[in-house]
């Protein structure tokens, strides 16, 4: 493991963002759900045909701050940087223009070909800031760098897999150790005009409410907040 991850310019990796990653939460020498993350890079990485040495992964670096794991045809590498950068309490969240199509490897895994989300991202106004995509078929998929969840009739929802979402340790914690029944679907963006709440995951945030929706005010987000609470003691 070392501070610089480096890649040779003909791997494909560098060259058409041939490879995938994961980003790993540590604190005091912790690294949060580490075997999920292998399991998630391991399906990524089988999917793209890549092949991953996992004594990278051996050493939980000492610390607070971010682990990230990179496999390419060239090898398996890993980078670590202190510190986390603090989320916003809340976000904004808007719909985007730049979709998703739910088939390709770059929506259900976390690819090095970032740009299409990268193009998204640039449609949300600020740090605060995040937006919806939607896959070819005009349903839910994810926001652009995060996975999306809402509340309706007290229920929580967010897209299938198949919509075209990555697997996430998050989302798969709220899945299946939050306590709370989800619903896995299909839907269209009016879905998210009458949720009662919407929150947003992913490794480095954890769970974080949506304070605003195509502009309007939302409620207090009180699901999310007990769920982010009860995810950091795990």
């Amino acid at each position: 493991m070392s501070g610089v991850a480096q890649v040779p310019v003909w791997d494909a990796g560098f060259r058409h963002g041939v490879g995938v990653f994961e980003t790993i939460r540590v604190k005091d020498g912790r690294a949060q759900w580490r075997d999920w993350h292998l399991e998630s890079i391991r399906e990524s990485a089988q999917a793209l045909g890549l092949q991953i040495s996992e004594k990278e992964f051996g050493r939980v670096p000492p610390g607070f701050g971010l682990w990230r794991w990179f496999v390419t045809q060239t090898g398996t590498r890993s980078w670590w940087s202190e510190g986390v950068e603090l989320p916003p309490a809340k976000y904004k969240l808007n719909l985007a223009t730049t979709g998703v199509w739910s088939t390709s490897w770059e929506a259900r895994y976390k690819t090095l070909s970032y740009l299409n989300r990268i193009q998204a991202k640039t449609e949300a106004e600020g740090a605060d800031a995040e937006v919806v995509m939607l896959n070819e078929r005009g349903e839910l998929a994810s926001a652009s760098m995060a996975n999306l969840f809402w509340v309706k009739n007290g229920l929580i929802r967010t897209p299938a897999r198949d919509c075209g979402c990555r697997g996430g340790t998050v989302r798969r914690w709220i899945l299946e150790k939050s306590g709370r029944r989800v619903e896995e679907g299909r839907w269209g963006m009016d879905e998210l005009d009458g949720a009662e709440e919407i929150f947003l995951t992913n490794a480095r945030i954890g769970i974080k409410p949506v304070g605003l929706w195509q502009g309007k005010k939302m409620p207090e987000a009180e699901v999310a907040r007990s769920l982010a609470e009860a995810f950091w003691v795990e």
